[in-house]
């Protein structure tokens, strides 16, 4: 069973994520956001939507880098580290002012209550010992003027910097995006029962 989401819910749930029926534009950006001897934050590969853009976020350190008695960079960024919940803070600010960013207790969805407010989430990761890719996504594209992206990470002693892309040039690579077909919003499916295990007929479980 399973029924449609109603339409004002169904346009805020296009904007969570990169949309399914399109084909992005891809900018070619590949950058140092911040970097000291043993450590760095890169961001590779911007993907524009018609709704947005996606890109990644690779942390990678030296093993020095890691703080004493760690040895995996993967799993120190995903747990968090002495009661922190986030290890790699990152940041976005639009040139109209509007921001959001990854800092703990603070909802992406709450204030996308219009078509002009932020989604800012993660995405996909993989890693391994010294090295961290992330996806993001950012909804909806930024207008003309720079886009600043903010990153921290104070466990890799990697100071907070900002770096900036052009929200011109992403708006005019939206031109180039492809829509394989027209966008429907998901199907919400309603729980089912489980089915009952089969038991022999003797069984105490097949009483009622």
């Amino acid at each position: 069973m399973h029924s449609s989401w109603p339409h004002d819910d169904a346009e805020q749930s296009r904007r969570f994520s990169a949309p399914e029926n399109e084909v992005p534009a891809t900018l070619p950006v590949s950058a140092v956001l911040t970097r000291t001897e043993h450590a760095a934050v890169t961001l590779t590969g911007v993907q524009v939507f018609s709704t947005g853009i996606g890109f990644t976020l690779a942390a990678r350190c030296r093993p020095e880098a890691l703080p004493d008695g760690e040895a995996d960079l993967h799993e120190l960024l995903w747990r968090g580290h002495r009661g922190r919940d986030t290890a790699l803070l990152v940041g976005v600010e639009l040139a109209d002012g509007r921001r959001a960013s990854n800092l703990p207790g603070r909802d992406p969805f709450a204030t996308a209550g219009g078509p002009e407010d932020l989604v800012f989430t993660q995405g996909s990761g993989s890693g391994h010992e010294l090295t961290v890719e992330q996806e993001w996504w950012l909804s909806p594209l930024p207008p003309a003027g720079p886009l600043r992206i903010v990153v921290r990470c104070d466990l890799l002693g990697l100071p907070e910097t900002v770096s900036e892309l052009d929200g011109a040039a992403i708006r005019a690579a939206a031109e180039g995006v492809v829509v394989l077909w027209p966008w429907v919003p998901p199907h919400v499916r309603e729980p089912r029962e489980p089915p009952a295990p089969d038991v022999p007929a003797d069984s105490w479980f097949a009483r009622r």
